[in-house]
């Protein structure tokens, strides 16, 4: 009996390891792509996690993207709704200890580790924690006229010195046609043949130069302005309706690229002279969101996060500290679900480094601060 007993122990061992291995598995981190970097961490939260983060959302206000910021989403998808949750504002309103709010906690100093490689600093206080954005879609029929996809864009946008974004999926068991996704169109995949890959490596550095240049040209025209009297401002600014889609100065005087990317620029940048000309990359992320062209999609699961680097690697630290160029591979959209799934949601959690000389006040809403994440404030959508 007794070598029976020791090969039923060992086989209960084996048994043991195999489930450990399973579940290392299961939770191994995987580099989508080196450059520009994108990861995805499995199970990064919990079924906890997001049934909290879902339910302190539907508590809290939720308001339309077109409200949340200027650009409308009508004509992009059937629609998504915001939620901002912010640890000090839960701190002045005594609520840093209320369990939904405890799982925002958790999910910051996750998404502070994960983007320092270390952890969160033990006496960092809720303000000096990021804001969590949790966003809702609605569902997208195949006999609608919307589209699937929503506003592509880069995480740099109106957020010059924007570092890194975290996006983690409330909701979705890993079927992209169901569940809706996440579809990078400039980044290489292996189902791509080599002419489709120089193809999209143009259309997408098109696209960001033609937002640049057109920037640029408002930019030129602004400055014409300010060197008006101010008695005659008024009247040029009625000339030049255009420069009301200026972004706001940041601190520091700087006027950021909104790098938003819908179907109206498509018809404007098949139509516009020399370099200022590209073809249609947002009609390109639609069909990627129908399933109908090829390249990276991250389907919605539920509990999976992706960490992208938002800046080109060689451009992070520039001479007198100016904010990087925004990696312009990195455009992506997201993809609404069907019907059959009901909403999509997600969180996203954004770090910018911090500018010149500003000093990282660990009680300022929307900044955070560790060893290599020194500032954070909260932007915009997926």
């Amino acid at each position: 009996m007794a070598p029976v007993l020791r090969i039923q122990s060992v086989l209960v061992l084996l048994l043991l390891w195999h489930q450990v291995l399973a579940a290392a598995t299961k939770n191994r981190r995987k580099i989508l792509s080196e450059e520009p970097f994108i990861e995805l961490w499995p199970n990064f939260l919990s079924s906890a996690d997001t049934s909290a983060l879902r339910t302190l959302a539907e508590r809290e206000t939720f308001e339309a993207l077109g409200e949340a910021e200027s650009s409308p989403a009508a004509e992009v998808s059937g629609g998504q709704e915001l939620c901002t949750l912010n640890l000090s504002e839960a701190e002045e309103d005594g609520e840093e200890n209320d369990y939904l709010w405890t799982r925002v906690r958790d999910l910051a100093d996750h998404a502070v580790a994960w983007t320092s490689k270390s952890s969160s600093p033990a006496n960092m206080s809720l303000a000096g924690l990021p804001a969590v954005l949790v966003a809702r879609w609605e569902s997208w029929r195949s006999t609608s006229a919307l589209n699937r996809s929503g506003p592509l864009h880069l995480d740099a946008r109106k957020q010059p010195r924007r570092q890194h974004a975290i996006l983690a999926y409330l909701s979705g068991s890993g079927n992209a046609a169901v569940d809706g996704s996440t579809v990078f169109p400039c980044i290489e995949t292996d189902d791509m043949e080599s002419k489709e890959v120089t193809r999209r490596q143009k259309l997408c550095s098109r696209a960001a130069r033609h937002l640049q240049l057109a920037h640029d040209k408002l930019l030129a025209v602004h400055a014409q302005g300010m060197q008006l009297p101010p008695s005659k401002q008024y009247d040029f600014l009625e000339q030049h309706p255009e420069l009301t889609s200026l972004p706001k100065e940041t601190s520091e005087g700087l006027r950021p690229v909104n790098w938003i990317w819908l179907p109206k620029h498509d018809e404007v940048a098949a139509e516009a002279p020399g370099r200022l000309r590209a073809d249609p990359l947002h009609a390109l992320a639609e069909a990627m969101c129908r399933g109908k062209a090829p390249g990276l999609r991250v389907a919605s699961r539920e509990g999976d996060a992706l960490m992208m680097q938002v800046r080109e690697e060689g451009s992070r630290r520039r001479k007198g500290n100016k904010p990087g160029k925004p990696d312009w591979r990195l455009w992506h959209a997201g993809c609404s679900p069907t019907e059959k799934a009901g909403y999509r949601w997600t969180a996203q959690v954004f770090f910018d480094e911090p500018a010149p000389m500003e000093v990282t006040n660990l009680s300022e809403p929307g900044t955070c601060s560790d060893r290599s994440v020194k500032g954070c404030q909260k932007g915009q959508k997926e």
